[in-house]
């Protein structure tokens, strides 16, 4: 799915339309988004996120859900998601509060699970977190608060992989990037990517708020991350034996690179529909070469092992040069289950075969490595 802003929800729906997928609409004003959307003729899935949950004056948890903001999404003809607010490390009080109300709530509910990371920290509290949602038979959607990317820290995806194993209810994940794909090779149910940094990540409420980051991030297939459209520009050519992994078949790039989306009339546009066609478009061909959930995991490991490899041969030539560090933790994390390729790796420059690429050092928690929050 594709998780927006309502004054975004236009174009997010043109791209929606055309790789038939779904909205996640954030904001206050989502309600009056959909009747607008529907009456442009969008017959999408769409999905109502209040965010009450985020924010300096987000609520807690045990603070609990609006029925009325349910029974709202019902009348639109949407399944609802509950409006939930934050839940932070070992609340299990507002944990049961949601799940409760959601599961007493007429079908069909989403319960919206804005958890801190830490909640992942333990196999432990990971199988209580399990036991929990398959007590209440009721759908999940999981935000995951962290200060950069939660999918860049092993000890939280491999505890997020842990529960998705143990629920036997759909879990949604929310406010995500590529890492989403990675979730539904993993059984997710469904996974939303963020039109912005802001919806791509879950940040942590600062005393001084967050600065916003200047330019714009556009994400860059082969290497399986977001960069600023300058770096972009610069790797390009300075890696012009590469040239071939750098252009772009979407219909915003029209075969040009992602590095041009700069002198789009309306860039901020063009950077997010090009970054969510891309996306789809790996998305489309992942499921499409894949049948087992064997073949899924494979497969996403092995994406995930080639692209290492891209950023290699980039922080040759480019530095400074950072690797990205979700990429990292779902090679580390994960293995192959089939002990084999399903697609072959791609030739880069002189067309030697991509190497695995194994992370030097296991994150735990306290040890939590930090990157940026798109890249470079």
């Amino acid at each position: 799915m594709i998780q927006c802003r309502p004054s975004q929800a236009l174009a997010a729906a043109e791209v929606a339309k055309a790789r038939h997928t779904g909205l996640v609409i954030t904001g206050r004003s989502s309600e009056d988004t959909v009747r607008h959307l529907r009456a442009q003729g969008f017959d999408g899935l769409v999905l109502c996120d209040a965010d009450r949950y985020s924010g300096t004056k987000r609520i807690p948890g045990r603070r609990g859900i609006h029925p009325a903001w349910c029974r709202r999404q019902h009348d639109l003809g949407l399944a609802a998601l509950t409006d939930s607010g934050y839940l932070e490390p070992r609340d299990w009080i507002g944990l049961r509060t949601i799940l409760r109300a959601a599961g007493g709530h007429r079908a069909p509910v989403v319960a919206m699970l804005p958890m801190a990371a830490r909640w992942f920290a333990t196999s432990a509290v990971c199988d209580a977190i399990s036991r929990e949602i398959n007590k209440y038979e009721v759908p999940v959607a999981f935000a995951i608060e962290h200060s950069s990317d939660p999918f860049g820290v092993q000890y939280l995806l491999r505890g997020f992989l842990h529960v998705l194993r143990k629920v036997a209810v759909p879990v949604l994940l929310l406010r995500c990037d590529i890492s989403a794909l990675g979730a539904l090779c993993h059984g997710a149910h469904a996974a939303a990517i963020g039109t912005i940094s802001a919806l791509r990540h879950f940040y942590p409420t600062l005393a001084r708020g967050r600065s916003p980051s200047p330019g714009l991030s556009a994400f860059v297939s082969a290497l399986l991350s977001y960069h600023k459209l300058e770096t972009c520009q610069r790797v390009f050519e300075e890696t012009s034996d590469m040239a071939q992994l750098w252009t772009c078949d979407c219909p915003v790039c029209d075969g040009d690179t992602p590095g041009r989306l700069a002198e789009a009339v309306e860039a901020g546009v063009a950077v997010f529909q090009h970054s969510l066609y891309a996306q789809l478009g790996l998305h489309a061909e992942i499921f499409r070469i894949a049948r087992t959930h064997e073949e899924y995991v494979s497969i996403w490991h092995e994406t995930c092992s080639h692209a290492l490899y891209v950023h290699e041969q980039v922080a040759a030539v480019t530095e400074p040069w950072r690797m990205p560090l979700n990429l990292k933790s779902w090679f580390k994390v994960t293995d192959d289950p089939l002990f084999r390729a399903i697609i072959p790796h791609q030739s880069v420059g002189d067309g030697t075969a991509a190497a695995h690429v194994s992370s030097r050092r296991e994150d735990a928690p306290g040890r939590e490595e930090v990157s940026g929050r798109d890249g470079p």
